[in-house]
């Protein structure tokens, strides 16, 4: 279980912290889930600040069997976090706040408090108080961050598992030499939906998350994008909506290409690309594979 989030009142509205921030929100979710359209409609929101991926907590906490043996010493996971960090204050020109990183952790949670304190500075810097750090893959790792950052809320979206699945497909036959190639086995992209239907699972209930259905953020979005606000803490403003596309481009990285996507009017309904990809034999194969979303 997550411990309370530090300085939420009762109605769940965050009072100011003694640093100036006021919400570190994290935007989780299975790959090819709508997280990074999610983030840039709150990422336009003038109180918050956000940036690409970072994959930092995932080099931290990183606990698949076949990364043991290159993690499996508390030097070797921070030094890859620290990479991490790295390149993103290149990106952003403030290579002077890796003094705010320890170069020799002595743990993991020396080193999460160490990042934590760059992105507080970034987003009080550019005169803001909320920040928001979105990597699909935390949704592994929710409780151990809300372990590691104060006052910590997650926004886990949800989509689909025929959409999701048929979207890793997609951009594996779009992108072959990039990461995206092994989900054209089908068995590894319904595991990986799976996987974070799992944990999405076991966060059911918890006070610190809230759950969004990208179906629903399609279909009311002003609705959804104030319930976020709510749970956040934040006042909901109208250049969430306006500001999505002139933000987006900040989050995505140079060879992110298959992101720029958001940066497209959003439809009025998703298209399936699980109809338009699959035949009828792959489709009920497909079905039958992925866990119910029974929560």
């Amino acid at each position: 279980m997550i411990a309370a989030a530090e300085g939420a009142s009762p109605t769940g509205v965050h009072a100011p912290s003694a640093s100036g921030i006021e919400g570190r929100l994290f935007i989780v979710g299975c790959s090819r889930s709508g997280t990074t359209l999610l983030q840039s409609f709150v990422a336009a929101h003038p109180a918050v600040l956000s940036f690409p991926e970072t994959a930092v907590f995932g080099r931290l906490l990183w606990t698949d069997a076949e990364a043991q043996g290159a993690l499996n010493t508390i030097h070797q996971r921070t030094r890859l976090a620290y990479r991490r960090v790295s390149k993103l204050l290149d990106r952003l020109g403030r290579r002077d706040l890796e003094d705010l990183l320890p170069m020799r952790s002595k743990s993991i949670e020396e080193f999460g408090h160490g990042f934590v304190a760059v992105l507080d500075r970034l987003t009080l810097d550019r005169g803001k108080a909320w920040w928001v750090e979105k990597t699909p893959e935390n949704i592994r790792y929710v409780p151990e961050i809300g372990r590691l950052v104060p006052g910590a809320r997650f926004i886990n979206i949800l989509r689909d598992g025929r959409e999701t699945v048929a979207s890793l497909y997609g951009l594996a036959l779009e992108y072959p030499d990039k990461f995206w190639t092994k989900f054209l086995d089908l068995d590894l992209a319904i595991e990986h939906w799976n996987v974070s239907l799992r944990h999405t699972r076991e966060l059911a209930g918890v006070a610190e998350v809230m759950l969004v259905r990208y179906e629903r953020l399609l279909a009311e979005t002003e609705a959804v994008l104030r319930g976020i606000c709510e749970f956040a803490g934040l006042r909901f403003t109208r250049e969430m909506l306006d500001r999505r596309s002139e933000v987006a481009p900040a989050l995505i990285l140079e060879f992110e290409t298959w992101k720029t996507r958001v940066l497209e009017a959003i439809p009025a309904s998703s298209e399936s690309r699980f109809d338009q990809l699959f035949n009828a034999a792959q489709k009920a194969y497909i079905e039958s594979r992925l866990e119910p979303i029974d929560f």
